[in-house]
């Protein structure tokens, strides 16, 4: 297939356009020229801003569009709306974070999503970005009717990640020493290979699927506790863990999901993101790579390329500083 992206050089773009282009696709870029500028120069690139340079799009054809960098709905909805006619075929990625705050103990893809009061708002990284996006879901099938298909994604790791969210335990098991780990150690979690997540949506786009999938795994249920172990195992690390409460967390004004990667407490207004049903991906040929593999290779990339300013996750100050607290707490 001739591929339209929008993206296509940072993390899960990035993966995409790998493994697009390993399976014969031919390619052309479209982004700004920021992010990587290096990569991919066999590839057809044109550089400039969604929101004023669709015109550099004219003199090309392509059989599909895969959009890795749609956030915001008026953006989306110009870039559908400009193609519509030449380019018969939209794939996006989304996010399973679309969904509402009050979910059932499996989400599936008919759960409602969540909405927004003001939807001009363009912010990226905020309480608003599920709803955008499911803004952006709509906005592609308004354009595209019978021929969108929606990826869902939950928490995305693997090489190139540059969030360190899943990167932080991998790393922080390895080193070993005192671990704090967060209770409770039954709390369910998921996330997906990066490169799983691009194998499922370019061999969805081969068969011209449609429709909206979940997009995360494994494939079968993990708990926290079997996180870390499989995170130990796959290392060699010998970390020493101490489980401290969600209360205590909480209370000490730990930031979920980036200060302590994976964790979202269950209290109000944090909402679990793993508890999503990937049956239906699943039922498609949605493929989960064994998990020591993700670890080991999440590893090796951050050992090969470490950056301490990547992410926002807990420094070993902060760490050592709340366990000493918490045993203190215990103590008395």
């Amino acid at each position: 297939m001739r591929i339209l992206v929008f993206g296509g050089t940072r993390f899960v773009g990035r993966h995409l356009v790998e493994t697009a282009v390993a399976r014969g696709h031919k390619l052309t870029l479209f982004n700004r020229g920021l992010e990587n500028p290096g990569l991919f120069k066999s590839l057809e690139q044109r550089h400039g801003d969604r929101t004023d340079d669709l015109k550099r799009l004219d003199d090309g054809a392509w059989d599909a569009v895969l959009d890795v960098s749609g956030y915001f709905p008026r953006v989306v909805r110009a870039s559908a709306t400009y193609l519509k006619d030449r380019v018969p075929y939209y794939g996006f990625i989304s996010t399973v974070s679309v969904y509402a705050d009050r979910r059932p103990e499996m989400v599936t893809e008919a759960h409602e999503v969540g909405t927004i009061a003001d939807p001009t708002v363009e912010e990226r990284n905020t309480p608003a970005y599920g709803p955008l996006k499911a803004l952006c879901e709509d906005a592609v099938r308004e354009v595209y009717p019978k021929k969108a298909l929606i990826i869902r994604p939950g928490l995305v790791c693997g090489p190139y990640d540059p969030t360190n969210r899943f990167t932080y335990w991998t790393r922080r098991i390895a080193e070993g020493g005192h671990v704090l780990a967060p209770e409770p150690k039954d709390r369910p979690v998921q996330f997906i290979d990066a490169r799983d997540l691009a194998r499922f949506t370019l061999s969805m786009m081969e068969r011209h699927e449609t429709g909206t999938y979940n997009a995360t795994g494994p494939d079968r249920p993990l708990s926290m506790a079997e996180f870390l172990e499989a995170c130990r195992v796959a290392t060699g690390g010998t970390p020493n863990l101490t489980w401290v409460s969600e209360e205590f967390l909480v209370a000490s004004g730990v930031v979920p999901y980036t200060e302590m990667p994976v964790w979202l407490p269950n209290h109000a207004g944090h909402p679990s993101v793993s508890r999503v049903s990937i049956d239906k991906g699943l039922s498609k040929g949605l493929e989960i790579r064994k998990l020591a593999e993700t670890i080991r290779d999440t590893l090796a990339w951050e050992l090969a390329e470490p950056d301490p300013g990547r992410g926002k996750a807990l420094t070993r100050g902060r760490e050592a500083e709340l366990l000493r607290e918490w045993k203190a707490k215990q103590a008395h």
